[in-house]
């Protein structure tokens, strides 16, 4: 008997179970932020759907079951085109646009001691694994701060 009333107590509170679940996900996104892409947000809805859904029938298979297949359709069809919708393109900043371009060393640089690289018209601060000399030619690999990360051409000398 008591595990008849077991059953009974879970299939008339399931929906409200599932309800909280579903806003437990949704405020957990809150908290870890972006890093999810909203998943906890459309998994936590499917959850309070289902149990919303469900709210009638007083069974706690069918509110699973209704709550499964929301989720699923979100997993297998849904995510793909709510994540291309909600994507924010990386666009490249002003700062971005300069790798990939060549230079010329105005002071030497060291391994450790960074030296002046000309890029444009336009001086910086540079840094390589290498030591490279006044005056050779470098390409801009990638920037750290306001740092160029370099690298010596080969024939890397301007004359």
């Amino acid at each position: 008997m008591d595990g008849a009333v077991e059953v009974l107590f879970f299939d008339n509170w399931a929906w409200l179970i599932f309800v909280g679940i579903g806003l437990v996900l949704v405020i957990l996104e809150l908290f870890i932020g972006i890093d999810t892409a909203l998943d906890l947000v459309f998994i936590g809805t499917a959850f309070v759907l289902g149990g919303l859904i469900t709210l009638a029938m007083n069974n706690w298979v069918w509110t699973a079951i209704v709550t499964g297949i929301i989720c699923a359709l979100y997993v297998f069809i849904g995510r793909r085109y709510i994540h291309r919708r909600v994507a924010v393109d990386a666009a490249k900043t002003n700062i971005d646009t300069i790798i990939g371009k060549t230079g010329i060393v105005q002071q030497d640089i060291e391994s450790a001691k960074d030296g002046i690289v000309k890029v444009g018209n336009e001086e910086w601060r540079a840094r390589a694994d290498e030591t490279i000399g006044s005056g050779e030619k470098v390409t801009v690999m990638g920037v750290s701060g306001v740092t160029l990360i370099v690298k010596k051409e080969e024939g890397g000398s301007s004359e």
